[in-house]
């Protein structure tokens, strides 16, 4: 089944390369979308426009996962720990909860690097320290799934690289933080290469040399943008566009 079926006009495929605010999870998107042929400002990910009945996921062997137009009020998504707001994926038998994007989340994505290439594997739990926050784990509170480097040496939250994408897209886009969950959404703004300030990363301890640790840096904040496009679902133009402009500000 289409969501898109619950909109009262028809909703056609649009790629424009602006962020927008999803009217069926009520996540940030950019880049590839559903958009209200009328022009009524209705915009859906391609996720939530393309959703299931029901699904499966790897992390939950045996459960069953119902497609909802709302969940229960004060939940939180078991990917990446933030609220429930809209459309969402709900396992009945034991009360787990999923964004649609997150539970269509990539479970290989494969990094290229200037000087080396790697794969970024989907992990259920936190398997090391974070290279953006610093930490194992979130809080009590909030569950984060992981992206793990094959050797080992980078680890990723998922919430960390999201809570960075609203942020970078809500700074240079929307007005400042908070603007998409009031509807603050500048349509007429498209991506600028220059206008993504740099990511900063949580201290590391590292015996080597400054070059080397200018090598890890570049490299995590190269892997975090392709984190980026697995939650908007464009690996091509976005990425691209990210990449460059956060090698230029590190």
């Amino acid at each position: 089944m289409g969501c898109h079926n619950y909109h009262e006009h028809e909703l056609k495929p649009d790629n424009m390369r602006r962020p927008y605010r999803c009217d069926g999870c009520e996540e940030m998107g950019f880049g590839p979308r559903y958009a209200c042929a009328e022009h009524c400002g209705y915009l859906l990910h391609e996720h939530c426009a393309n959703t299931r009945d029901t699904l499966a996921h790897p992390f939950f062997p045996g459960c069953v996962f119902h497609f909802l137009r709302s969940g229960d009020p004060n939940r939180r998504c078991d990917a990446c720990g933030g609220d429930i707001n809209g459309f969402v994926y709900h396992c009945f038998d034991k009360g787990w909860d999923l964004h649609p994007c997150c539970a269509n989340l990539e479970t290989m994505i494969h990094v290229q690097a200037e000087e080396e290439n790697m794969t970024l594997f989907l992990h259920e739990k936190e398997t090391s320290k974070c290279c953006r926050c610093g930490k194992k784990k979130l809080n009590k509170r909030a569950r984060s799934w992981m992206y793990v480097s094959g050797c080992k040496e980078y680890h990723f939250h998922v919430s960390c690289v999201k809570e960075d994408m609203i942020e970078h897209l809500e700074k240079s886009f929307l007005g400042g933080k908070g603007a998409a969950a009031n509807g603050e959404v500048n349509e007429s703004r498209d991506l600028e290469i220059k206008s993504l300030p740099g990511l900063q990363l949580a201290r590391r301890r590292e015996s080597g040399k400054k070059r080397r640790f200018a090598k890890f840096k570049k490299i995590v904040q190269i892997a975090i943008s392709f984190i980026m496009a697995a939650f908007v679902g464009d690996p091509s133009a976005f990425v691209a566009s990210l990449i460059v402009n956060l090698i230029t500000n590190l």
